[in-house]
């Protein structure tokens, strides 16, 4: 029988979401943050894609006072390189998005749980926690930011990620895929300990109780109740 209901616990097809529900917390956070990362870049892509060629339009255009504007652009992105064009460098996306938003969520957690183990951080200490956090990942991940960015473009005729890391590391050296890297935490970094320390201070203004649980209770039970480390799998950040 591959469905029981043992010791009155919730019935589960195929054991799958108990699997989860017994990980790790810095691995679960890792898996959720994987999976929130691939959602969020399917569905933004295409604004991320016209947001890059905005700033990075050619400075004829923005001299001859022609600069397009976002509905403009969208839409000749569309006529010149079909409706999937608007996904043009969705795969650099994913590999800087994925693992990337895995490894702030892990990380997060592990920082907040080895120095605030056993308080809440405060407003400032919740800041520099994001941002923290923020960095550990942005570093990490920036050699793809930096391939997405110029998949985006339009400007490069790169045939693959791989290709297009080769060609840099050759070209520019170890520093060009490190382009930007200061810009991208000053911008990166703030905006994650800010979000943070919004988000832990709405926690405690709000209590739980009064959320509208009932739109997660197909996630929450049992993924996300009380795991075998005693924490409660929402409240791993």
């Amino acid at each position: 029988m591959s469905n029981e209901i043992v010791a009155g616990e919730p019935l589960v097809s195929g054991n799958r979401l108990s699997c989860l529900s017994q990980m790790h917390p810095v691995f679960k956070a890792f898996v959720c943050g994987s999976l929130s990362g691939t959602c969020s870049t399917l569905l933004f892509q295409p604004l991320d894609l016209v947001k890059t060629r905005l700033q990075t339009h050619q400075l004829s255009a923005t001299a001859a006072g022609n600069r397009p504007g976002m509905l403009n652009l969208l839409i000749k992105v569309i006529k010149k390189e079909n409706f999937l064009g608007l996904w043009r460098g969705v795969s650099p996306s994913f590999l800087r998005c994925i693992p990337g938003v895995g490894l702030y969520f892990s990380t997060l957690y592990s920082l907040k749980h080895h120095i605030f183990s056993e308080r809440d951080p405060t407003p400032l200490e919740s800041v520099l926690l994001g941002a923290g956090s923020r960095t550990v990942a942005g570093v990490c991940m920036l050699p793809f930011t930096v391939v997405k960015t110029r998949y985006e473009s339009g400007k490069y005729g790169y045939k693959s990620v791989y290709s297009a890391l080769k060609n840099i590391y050759k070209t520019e050296g170890p520093r060009g895929l490190f382009t930007g890297l200061t810009a991208t935490l000053m911008r990166d970094a703030p905006f994650s300990g800010i979000y943070l320390m919004f988000y832990t201070q709405s926690k405690k203004i709000v209590p739980y109780e009064s959320w509208p649980a009932w739109i997660f209770s197909w996630w929450l039970s049992p993924c996300f109740t009380k795991d075998a480390y005693g924490s409660n799998g929402l409240d791993s950040v």
